[in-house]
């Protein structure tokens, strides 16, 4: 079927009775098409949400795919000609051998199974996992790749099954690159006869359209007549003619805020600050939350928080970033991660269980997520935001996962729990820097979330807690964007404080140019102060900040 976000994206200008008959009108033909190509994949989580973006991405380019169940591997590949396989196994092997044999192709993607690489024609070489310095960053493809497939492709993978080619059996077609563009000598796809095999997945990390380019290839490859590389440059050359006109047309406002998160803690180019912030200094960007620390982890020196990996391996992050923003205008706040273990080691969340501050969700089971109502837990990170502010000369303390676990069993003061914490927060960051801005990001429906998950941000800006609140308002359809921010910016007061959150890249969102100029245009005029992008990705600085910088951020 096709991917219904591309029916709201591309006519988001049009009224949504005239989106929905025309939806209609593009299922329609689909249903009239048997699709050729299956998708299979785990019945639940992980698996199954890739496979689910596989099928997005192939009817991007009007490929019609069906997900097929893994327990239903035998029945449903019937009258299939191509097979992606998410991470194989092989209880599958029987199903996919009898596939091979009568003609079909395949495209297996994160296989630990020996049994199926021998049916590739592939050897494994065992599990890899990615360093500090963004070792499986981009896949570079060579030119004996499917015909119309795209030259590199960008994602951030942490760790790879790494295979090798049998001779006369396999070959290598495309190579890891690091973020620093280096071959890392390690294979990320390769080809035989029975079809292609990656070592990891195609993350929906950005870089949508390159993934979206190469399932399609692969798929003009295997089904004749089911894409068109030429058609498919012209259509693509047509749009963005299309989005650099419409992008054009749009005019900037003064004095707006205009931020980015920055996940990775280590900037877009890692050992290379000064370039990240001229990237962003070029595209009018004025703020940059960047992910140094959480109550697992610290990318920088510290004495409350375990240093990671990254801050062993690459130096103090927190100083190289702010040294870099030096001079460009750009104000960097230390972005921290609060009620959450993630990135954490095994022994520092065993650590935090022993303590007693994780929660367990609804069935009993210990997750990552910590518990607010801990005295002790809330000492912790206080201190950790005590020390950030006192050695760095950081412009803001930006505040994540100020909240409960929304899988948890919620006590019936949750929110005063929270609040606390975000009130003694900004007394510790107001004594040390008075003139730093402190932020929290928070879930954009109100006051569901207060509920949900004991964030009342809603009292925060009454009491003036906050100098901002980033709503992650990640969402595709307009009509939902609008309500949300209409609501945050409910009154003049709360408005100038609202930094809408705009999900390009997010897991509830993958948003095109024009979308984005649009809800960036709904936030103006909702009255907020400004916008945050999710995330700092290469599809945010290739796809999207150049064309906001045509016009609405000139």
């Amino acid at each position: 079927m096709p991917d219904a976000r591309l029916l709201t994206e591309r006519g988001c200008g049009f009224p949504l009775k005239r989106r929905f008959v025309a939806a209609l009108a593009v299922f329609a033909l689909f249903s009239l098409q048997a699709a050729e190509i299956a998708v299979v994949a785990p019945g639940s989580g992980f698996g199954q949400n890739l496979g689910k973006h596989m099928v997005r991405w192939l009817g991007q380019n009007n490929v019609a795919a069906d997900l097929v169940d893994e327990k239903n591997v035998s029945t449903g590949l019937k009258g299939k000609r191509l097979a992606l396989l998410v991470m194989p196994k092989d209880a599958q092997l029987a199903a996919l051998s009898a596939f091979a044999s009568r003609g079909g192709r395949m495209f297996a993607f994160y296989s630990d199974s020996p049994k199926i690489a021998a049916l590739f024609g592939v050897k494994l070489e065992g599990y890899r996992k990615a360093d500090g310095n963004g070792t499986f960053s981009k896949i570079v493809l060579d030119k004996t790749a499917p015909p119309g497939a795209p030259p590199e492709i960008t994602q951030s993978s942490a760790n790879i099954f790494s295979a090798s080619a049998v001779k006369g059996k396999s070959r290598v077609i495309a190579w890891w690159h690091d973020r620093a563009g280096r071959s890392t000598g390690q294979a990320a796809v390769l080809a035989s006869n029975v079809g292609w095999w990656m070592t990891h997945v195609l993350l929906a990390d950005g870089d949508e359209r390159a993934k979206s380019q190469f399932l399609a290839s692969v798929a003009g490859m295997s089904v004749p007549g089911s894409w068109s590389y030429a058609a498919f440059a012209a259509k693509r050359k047509a749009a963005r003619e299309a989005e650099r006109q419409y992008a054009l047309a749009q005019r900037p406002r003064a004095g707006e805020i205009r931020a980015v998160w920055e996940h990775s803690g280590q900037g877009l180019y890692p050992g290379d600050w000064p370039r990240t912030f001229r990237e962003l200094q070029r595209y009018g960007i004025t703020d940059i939350f960047v992910n140094v620390a959480g109550a697992g982890f610290a990318h920088y020196p510290s004495k409350v928080l375990p240093p990671s990996a990254t801050c062993t391996r690459q130096g103090d992050q927190m100083a190289a970033c702010l040294k870099a923003a030096v001079g460009t205008g750009i104000r960097v706040h230390a972005w921290v991660l609060c009620f959450n273990g993630t990135r954490g080691t095994a022994a520092r969340l065993d650590a935090f269980a022993k303590k007693g501050w994780r929660l367990k969700n609804k069935k009993g089971v210990l997750t990552e997520y910590l518990d607010p109502s801990k005295a002790d837990l809330r000492e912790y990170l206080l201190s950790a935001i005590d020390e950030i502010t006192r050695r760095y000369a950081v412009h803001g303390v930006h505040l994540d996962f100020v909240r409960w676990y929304e899988g948890a069993k919620l006590p019936k003061d949750a929110a005063r729990h929270v609040g606390t914490f975000v009130a003694q927060a900004r007394a510790r960051v107001k004594k040390v820097r008075p003139s730093a801005l402190f932020t929290t990001a928070v879930f954009g429906k109100y006051p569901s979330c207060v509920g949900s998950v004991g964030q009342d941000w809603e009292s925060w800006l009454d009491a003036g807690l906050v100098d901002w609140i980033v709503p992650m308002n990640y969402l595709e359809d307009n009509a939902k964007y609008a309500a949300f921010v209409q609501q945050q910016c409910r009154t003049p007061s709360h408005a100038k404080r609202v930094v809408s959150g705009i999900g390009v890249t997010a897991i509830e969102s993958r948003l095109e140019v024009q979308q984005v100029i649009d809800q960036v245009k709904i936030a103006r005029k909702a009255g907020a102060a400004g916008v945050a992008f999710f995330d700092l990705d290469y599809t945010l600085v290739n796809d999207i900040l150049p064309y906001l910088r045509l016009g609405l951020f000139r």
